[in-house]
């Protein structure tokens, strides 16, 4: 996956990311082994567009 490419929920989930509810972000979150990736909703409710992609342990300090 690239950052800046917009992918559809389809194609997050092929990928094999797993949604993690978070707070106090405006985002969708997913983990991925040791990655989490962040997607910005776009206009349409089944398209975003990956913004971030950083390590699990930065993510839960």
């Amino acid at each position: 996956m690239k950052i800046n490419e917009v992918y559809t929920l389809g194609q997050i989930q092929e990928q094999g990311l797993v949604e993690r509810l978070v707070k106090d972000i405006d985002a969708k979150v997913y983990l991925n082994g040791t990655k989490v990736y962040f997607f910005e909703p776009l206009n349409k409710q089944d398209s975003f567009r990956l913004y971030s992609i950083i390590n699990k342990r930065s993510f839960f300090l």
